[in-house]
């Protein structure tokens, strides 16, 4: 295990409880363990499979760290209860993973952020990671302590030169390269939505893909032509059921005595969940406001 993985994830856990709650996490001097630290009161757990890399993530978190946490974000006295506490280590073990993965893909790695699993029991560790080493990396915040657990491998596989011969592309196809130009989208990416299926493709070799030009659609782009025959990003529309259950931020700011930069700031990092529609104005879930209601 190369420890430049695991920089990424110290890096956006710093990043995200500064920006989140203005907690200043002040790393401490990893560890390898060959098995789970255990330390902590409450568990967040994600799963890390995707091109390049494998391997899991788990952030703990003592209570009195999240808890203050919880009071930063809502500028109020948190609520202690379990539930509440498992849903914050949840979104922000989504957070800290979502950050991290905008790092590695730059090195070439991409997995997508499941849904956490979260609680005060130790997770269960992937059969066959079991055993591997895992570094630990310990935070100080003052209000608490939490830890970072990671067990990350490099695929060779997926990063292998491609030595066979070059097969033409039938028409209605498109190369990887050709869907990476039409799309705006990095090659590796495109490769990943194959592997995982979402994108249909034939795999000609290792490197070589044909894929349906219909596939197109899955992307959200519309044709637009041109000099370059291109395509543009669609932008979404809402329906009438989507917005049924929204406020607008202003609305939502008189809800939770929140500022609206706040609001904004938390629904572009995924904290509050909500919708931008086409001329850029966001619409937040009317349930979010439980958030910052206590209990």
């Amino acid at each position: 295990m190369n420890v430049d993985y695991i920089n990424p994830f110290i890096n956006s856990a710093i990043n995200v409880l500064n920006t989140m709650a203005g907690i200043k996490a002040v790393p401490g001097k990893p560890g390898v363990r060959r098995s789970s630290f255990g330390k902590g009161d409450i568990h967040g757990f994600i799963g890390l499979n995707g091109h390049g890399i494998n391997g899991f993530f788990i952030i703990s978190f003592t209570r009195t760290c999240i808890n203050e946490i919880l009071s930063n974000i809502a500028d109020a006295p948190a609520d202690e209860s379990l539930p509440n506490m498992s849903d914050a280590v949840g979104e922000l073990t989504n957070m800290i993973s979502g950050g991290a993965k905008a790092t590695l893909s730059q090195k070439g790695f991409f997995f997508d952020v499941a849904v956490p699993s979260t609680g005060t029991s130790r997770p269960d560790i992937p059969e066959g990671m079991k055993g591997e080493p895992v570094i630990i990396v310990p935070f100080q915040t003052g209000k608490g302590n939490f830890y970072i657990e990671a067990c990350i491998s490099k695929v060779e596989e997926d990063f292998r030169e491609d030595h066979q011969p070059w097969v033409e592309v039938p028409d209605g196809m498109l190369t990887v390269k050709s869907f990476a130009e039409k799309t705006g989208m990095a090659e590796i990416k495109i490769r990943r939505f194959l592997k995982t299926g979402f994108l249909s493709g034939t795999m000609v070799s290792p490197k070589q893909w044909h894929i349906p030009e219909q596939e197109l659609s899955k992307i959200q782009v519309v044709k637009t032509g041109g000099k370059n025959n291109g395509y543009s990003v669609k932008s979404p529309e809402l329906s009438a059921d989507m917005l049924a259950g929204c406020v607008s931020v202003k609305e939502f700011a008189a809800m939770s005595g929140l500022a609206s930069p706040k609001i904004r700031r938390f629904l572009r990092s995924g904290f509050i969940e909500g919708f931008k529609d086409s001329e850029g104005a966001w619409h937040v879930k009317r349930d979010q406001i439980s958030k910052f209601i206590r209990k």
